[in-house]
């Protein structure tokens, strides 16, 4: 499952010759999945409590399967999104699900470990996914990007019911729809506005318009989920400043893994003129660096604390992505594989820690609602983030500055535009890295009540 979030980056190109789309409309395959996965985790929490954990796992690997079906079958982009979302809706709540298992088994001074190797796990697979998307492509076409997952799946949902065992007692507990509906309208239509910027290749009324009332409808979710008795995400985590400031660092970390991962084989395929598989093989040694670099952190983190481990993996993803803002059409390949390995060292360095810091900074009772409130907005978050980046490659392509320039010359022009933001957005976790406390943290210091 995991591996499937990012097996369509590479197929952007394909996307837009196969269905007639625009980049905007094809990175929805992308940024929806994440979207739609992020949007699953709250209601996660509420699963967990409410059913069993063997047969909610076999349900999930259902959905994942019907998914799947429906995308190898797509002779629409319409149906291949349809089969995209369903698969995020399985695996939106699967990676949560594993992770509350882990909390309520594993104690707080070992979890920095155990995270560690689930980082291997939740970070290899989405690394891996752009170099297997790309020889699929190739190789085997666009349709078994989602046919090689049906028998994968249905392996899954054997293993799953011999396996898989009840790891808490269920309680008839109740969830709130509005809330859901809230939620999914507010960050849907954020992702449309950008979508629409990206369209248009600036701002227009209607993206703002969509804008303005996701953000609306997000504050009147807010607004009613500190009135819940039950909420679907408890914001009251968030009084815990170390948990807010370790949940922006862990979302930062996400982007800059999300993020450039979509837009480098773009601007590989369309400013270099590479396959999709060359330009997968291109991201195979920072895949492989980041599932090596995954477990040392948290045993890192266990050992020297948050802070200095922030600070160094921020610095790195900062210092990786100066290169990419002087890529050109005759960068050499191997000084970009280089500069994207780089930088996914510091992501895999900070990523799991940071989100670990902030569920150790929570009295226990609290952990699963902190574990669905940082995973929904790290989730969530990757999704806006790399809207926001491809939507800056468009306005960069079609600015008024790039207008002399050649096809090839404006493509690389609106891409140093999102390597430019990547690049910020590094700069800004690694100052707000300072304010980490350089132990772990002791729940019995933060505010939850």
């Amino acid at each position: 499952m995991l591996l499937s979030e990012t097996f369509f980056n590479n197929a952007i190109p394909t996307i837009i010759q196969q269905f007639g789309v625009t980049q905007s409309t094809a990175q929805w395959v992308s940024t929806g999945y994440q979207l739609v996965a992020g949007l699953m985790i709250p209601i996660s929490a509420w699963v967990f409590h409410r059913f069993n954990t063997r047969y909610t796992f076999m349900t999930l690997a259902g959905i994942f399967l019907i998914g799947s079906v429906l995308g190898f079958s797509a002779n629409s982009f319409g149906l291949l999104l349809v089969g995209r979302l369903m698969q995020a809706i399985a695996a939106g709540s699967m990676i949560p699900l594993i992770q509350n298992v882990v909390l309520m088994i594993y104690p707080a001074n070992i979890r920095g470990t155990v995270m560690g190797v689930i980082g291997l796990v939740v970070a290899f697979g989405p690394a891996l996914g752009p170099t297997v998307g790309g020889w699929i492509i190739d190789y085997w076409g666009l349709k078994w990007l989602s046919g090689i997952l049906i028998p994968l799946t249905l392996v899954l949902l054997v293993a799953a019911f011999f396996f898989v065992h009840t790891a808490v007692e269920t309680e008839n507990v109740k969830v709130d729809w509005i809330s859901i509906l809230e939620s999914s309208l507010g960050f849907g239509a954020l992702l449309y506005g950008f979508s629409e910027i990206g369209n248009v290749g600036g701002l227009s009324w209607p993206s703002v318009i969509l804008l303005i009332c996701g953000l609306v409808v997000l504050a009147l979710f807010t607004f009613r989920q500190l009135k819940l008795t039950n909420p679907l995400i408890n914001v009251t985590v968030f009084k815990n400043h170390v948990f807010t400031l370790t949940t922006i660092l862990s979302a930062l970390s996400n982007i800059a893994l999300l993020g450039v991962e979509l837009v480098l084989p773009l601007y590989l395929q369309r400013v270099h003129g590479l396959s999709a598989l060359n330009s997968g093989l291109i991201l195979l040694p920072g895949a492989l660096l980041e599932g090596l670099i995954s477990p040392i952190s948290g045993k890192l983190y266990d050992k020297f604390g948050i802070k200095r481990i922030s600070l160094v993996g921020f610095a790195i993803i900062a210092v990786g992505t100066v290169p990419m803002l002087f890529f050109t059409a005759s960068t050499n390949l191997i000084w970009v594989a280089v500069a994207y390995a780089f930088r996914i060292v510091g992501v895999a360095t900070v990523m799991m820690p940071t989100f670990t810091e902030g569920i150790n900074a929570l009295k226990p009772e609290f952990s699963i609602h902190g574990n669905a409130a940082s995973s929904t907005v790290r989730q969530i978050s990757g999704s806006l983030g790399t809207a926001v980046l491809m939507t800056l490659v468009a306005f960069g392509t079609s600015s008024g500055s790039a207008e002399h320039l050649s096809q090839t010359s404006q493509l690389n022009h609106g891409y140093w535009f999102s390597f430019l933001a990547a690049f910020l957005m590094a700069l800004l976790g690694f100052a707000l890295s300072f304010a980490l406390k350089s132990k772990q943290s002791d729940p019995t210091e933060g505010e939850q009540d």
